[in-house]
């Protein structure tokens, strides 16, 4: 009999030993794990305290409907918000014009941060992400800054991701799939094109040079729009070109930036007004999409950027 209960006991012992192990095990399996570019971010629990920065991130996180966890964001200068999501945004508080230096940061105590590129980690902005994440701050950087190209692809990731982190899986799905089905929506209705337009991306002028858009968010965009970027062949985001080179790969069409309190009608003035340019296709039969930057950066726009860029491209079929 007594032998009888030292094994019972020990049984006991054992099936409590294993619940330890169990419970052990179920802790480290509700541990989100997300993959962010070549990186890991790994959480216990959900973050409650998330700074958003450049515009168009912080309008993406709006759409995920994140505003009672945003601690800190941007400044929206120029160009303005989309306007559903003006009252919202100007209820954020703001901590910088695009990156605050670490002693902002951390006072504002961000459990996470979400940036567009790693050239926001240098001395005179955020500072290094070594330094960020010693505060126990999470770091996501959106996809495309891993890259040096960009596609919409990484925007559905970003927000994916961030559905993901927040725990607001179902309705990142909605906002993806309602981005999926306005560029498929254009794609159809665009149809079979004979002979695509080519197109300039252009940003401004700088020392006698164009700065223009090549492996860019832009270019896909151009792309899903059917159209073809004339600089598509450089491997780099942005270039500065000479108007010699404009002038012979020709563009039917110029997409032009506005931004900075810098209308777009300005710089289209002052392309018209180029003595090399005026056999170009697009000056001669003034054909010009003006867009903002938060249209073209990665973000909850870009569909309707694509439909924009369509429209643009070929009125004949909308």
């Amino acid at each position: 009999m007594i032998k009888l209960l030292l094994i019972s006991f020990s049984i006991l012992i054992l099936f409590c030993t294993g619940c330890g192990n169990n419970q052990n095990s179920s802790i480290e399996s509700n541990q989100l794990i997300v993959n962010n570019g070549d990186r890991t971010l790994s959480f216990n629990k959900q973050p409650e305290r998330l700074v958003t920065l450049r515009q168009h991130i912080t309008e993406t996180a709006l759409e995920l409907n994140l505003d009672n966890y945003i601690v800190g964001a941007s400044e929206a200068i120029d160009p303005p918000v989309v306007k559903h999501l003006q009252e919202r945004y100007a209820k954020l508080p703001i901590i910088a014009e695009k990156y605050p230096s670490p002693e902002v940061l951390f006072s504002y105590e961000p459990d996470i941060i979400w940036v567009d590129r790693k050239w926001a980690f240098v001395k005179n902005q955020l500072g290094s992400m070594e330094n960020i994440e010693r505060q126990g701050i999470k770091i996501y950087l959106s996809e495309a800054g891993f890259y040096d190209s960009s596609k919409i692809d990484y925007v559905y990731d970003d927000i994916y991701n961030m559905g993901k982190i927040f725990n607001n899986e179902q309705h990142a799905n909605e906002i993806v799939q309602q981005m999926k089905i306005k560029v498929d929506n254009v794609q159809n209705q665009l149809g079979d094109i004979d002979k695509k337009v080519k197109v300039l991306d252009f940003d401004s002028g700088r020392n006698n040079m164009a700065f223009v858009g090549c492996r860019c968010m832009a270019d896909n965009l151009i792309t899903l729009a059917g159209g073809e970027n004339i600089f598509q062949d450089i491997d780099k985001e942005w270039a500065s070109v000479n108007w010699e080179e404009i002038m012979q790969r020709n563009p039917d069409v110029i997409i032009v930036h506005e931004y900075r309190g810098i209308s777009g009608e300005s710089k289209i003035e002052i392309l018209k007004s180029n003595p090399l340019l005026q056999e170009v296709n697009a000056i001669k039969n003034n054909r010009f999409i003006i867009v903002n930057l938060d249209e073209i950066y990665e973000g909850s726009r870009n569909a309707e950027t694509v439909e924009k860029l369509a429209k643009g491209f070929y009125p004949e079929k909308f």
